[in-house]
């Protein structure tokens, strides 16, 4: 796909630092050393977002109880923050940063895998690849992908699916972080099984096209003091869906309608254009069961060559990321950069 020089010039206007950073050097494919990337590099921390989220840095680090909250705790922050391409030596980031990496309250024994590689993913974006902690958790969350085949995660419990398949573009994405001489073979392992189960998905053909009528049981279920002494909801809940995947299964796998709205930053969930363009960052090549969410993204271009925010956390964050329904420059940079890997 030829580019527009008057969309470049706009990707590249100095309101949006990050987004000029990385038009530079993943649309132009600039060297780190030229003169127009060190500009921009060095203008990263003067992005108005981040400086609003850092306002707030007193605030939102010395919450510990609400670390979690969305989209105001700390945790969130860090996230924020990577995508944004923030400077993590900035003391008003790196105090916090230390704290979170000695207190790893953010690994879970089970489930919560979308956290631990957002986590993971922005550690490495503000510069922090190399410690001890984010290099250990990165590989335990390999080890645990490629045993569990996928993400097993507790929520699942109560879904018809037997693995997540909501939070695998994180992962993708957290893994396209380590340069490919530094991959562990777990680390080859799970970005192989992941890429090969989002193709099998069409991206976004996954959701049980039985879910309402199992819905619907799961909403009848009964509260603890109205079981038999012994018996636990989660047991209740367990029984019946033993019974329903006997007698119904899943149906046929329909699209996930909430990933067809673009949106940026986006939240533990994902859309069809963070998954492609974590495809693309992998060097994925085009296959026939790209095709349909690929002529999704191109249709969504409007005349001038631009996207729209269709989906947005305005209002949730500390600080607004541009307008939603109105042109974006985040989504028009992951919209050309997969459409130009797709050869679309």
């Amino acid at each position: 796909m030829k580019l527009q020089d008057e969309v470049v010039n706009w990707l590249l206007e100095e309101e949006t630092p990050p987004v000029c950073y990385l038009t530079l050097t993943k649309l132009l494919k600039k060297s780190e050393t030229t003169s127009e990337v060190e500009q921009a590099r060095a203008r990263l921390m003067e992005y108005k977002v981040t400086r609003g989220i850092l306002d707030h840095s007193e605030e939102f680090w010395k919450h510990e109880d609400r670390a979690y909250w969305k989209y105001t705790g700390k945790y969130w922050q860090l996230i924020f923050l990577g995508q944004f391409l923030a400077d993590g030596r900035d003391p008003r980031i790196a105090e916090g940063v230390h704290d979170i990496l000695n207190k790893r309250k953010w690994v879970m024994a089970s489930g919560g895998q979308c956290l631990t590689a957002n986590l993971l993913a922005a550690f490495k974006r503000l510069g922090y690849g190399d410690h001890p902690v984010v290099i250990e958790e990165t590989e335990s969350l390999a080890k645990r992908i490629v045993a569990d085949g996928g993400l097993k995660c507790t929520v699942m419990d109560y879904s018809l699916l037997p693995r997540c398949y909501m939070a695998l573009p994180k992962q993708l994405l957290l893994f396209a972080e380590i340069p490919f001489q530094k991959r562990s073979e777990n680390v080859k392992a799970a970005i192989e099984l992941i890429v090969r189960t989002i193709l099998e998905n069409e991206i976004y053909v996954y959701v049980p096209s039985r879910r309402k009528e199992w819905q619907k049981i799961m909403e009848s279920a009964p509260k603890r003091d109205e079981l038999p002494k012994g018996q636990t909801v989660k047991d209740w809940i367990s029984k019946q869906k033993s019974g329903f995947l006997k007698s119904q299964g899943i149906g046929i796998r329909v699209a996930k309608q909430g990933w067809l709205k673009f949106g940026f930053p986006l939240h533990y969930n994902s859309d069809i254009l963070e998954a492609m363009y974590a495809l693309a960052l992998h060097e994925t090549p085009m296959t026939p069961n790209l095709k349909r969410p690929l002529e999704i993204i191109r249709n969504k271009m409007m005349a001038e060559g631009k996207w729209i925010m269709e989906n947005s956390l305005n209002g949730k964050m500390w600080v607004d990321v541009e307008e939603e329904g109105k042109p974006s420059k985040w989504i028009t940079f992951f919209a050309l950069y997969v459409l130009n890997h797709f050869g679309a």
